[in-house]
């Protein structure tokens, strides 16, 4: 018995014809001398490779993560040229582009794990720009008051009580501290003997979230200072976080 190529059913070998109607017109071809090999699946994987390359370096590097496709599709070419040599070729190929992609992924990796303190770094760095442009604009407040009086606010309650709009904010959402000195005196003393405020001190508590420690970022005059070198100049009391 022989299955029929058009309905399917079960017909007698050598038969002419079907119960369908179908009929045979010839013999069946017989298979090829030759059989030309397929290449699709490691030129597949060559095309990905260079598409995960091109995308990583158009647009972002996070794309090179695509490469797992790579060597999904580079093995997948290299086991089908080992179970069917006669029908699939490209072993080679698909070899080198699975080596390729895996150096490649080595490299990337590493560098990206190297670059992680930079990373790191510039994101500090951030952080530490938009306090710095808070306190700039901070700083244009006081100054715009002391257009108008004719010395600086003497402290933080002083500055709340005269300039109406909302005083800036560092990057952590925590209050700017502020204070009013002089050569001689700051503070209430200064407010008391009607001296007037010639200099004063912008700073935020940092990244910890407390006043007095080494990652405060601190302006006195408007002029940004080292930790060390502030306390040199500083007149800021050592208060708590707020």
């Amino acid at each position: 018995m022989m299955l029929c190529p058009c309905c399917g059913s079960n017909m007698l070998l050598g038969a002419f014809d079907c119960r369908c109607g179908a009929r045979f017109v010839g013999e069946p071809l017989s298979d090829p001398a030759v059989k030309v090999q397929r290449f699709g699946p490691a030129v597949t994987a060559v095309a990905l490779l260079a598409m995960v390359v091109a995308a990583a370096l158009l647009f972002t590097k996070f794309l090179a993560l695509a490469a797992v496709l790579v060597i999904w599709a580079a093995r997948k070419a290299m086991r089908l040229a080992q179970r069917d040599p006669e029908s699939y070729g490209g072993y080679r190929t698909a070899a080198a582009t699975l080596i390729v992609t895996l150096t490649a992924g080595a490299v990337f990796g590493g560098l990206a794990i190297a670059g992680i303190p930079r990373l790191l770094r510039d994101r500090e760095d951030k952080r530490t720009a938009a306090t710095c442009a808070a306190m700039y604009r901070y700083y244009q407040m006081i100054e715009e008051y002391r257009l108008k009086y004719p010395s600086y606010p003497v402290d933080e309650p002083a500055v709340k009580r005269l300039i109406s709009e909302s005083l800036p904010r560092d990057y952590w959402n925590k209050a700017i501290a502020y204070q009013g000195r002089t050569d001689a005196m700051a503070g209430t003393q200064t407010q008391r003997t009607g001296i007037q405020i010639s200099n004063f001190e912008l700073r935020s508590a940092g990244p910890d979230e407390k006043l007095g420690t080494e990652d405060d970022i601190v302006m006195i005059d408007g002029i940004f200072y080292t930790n060390s070198e502030a306390r040199k100049k500083s007149v800021m009391p050592k208060t708590s976080n707020r």
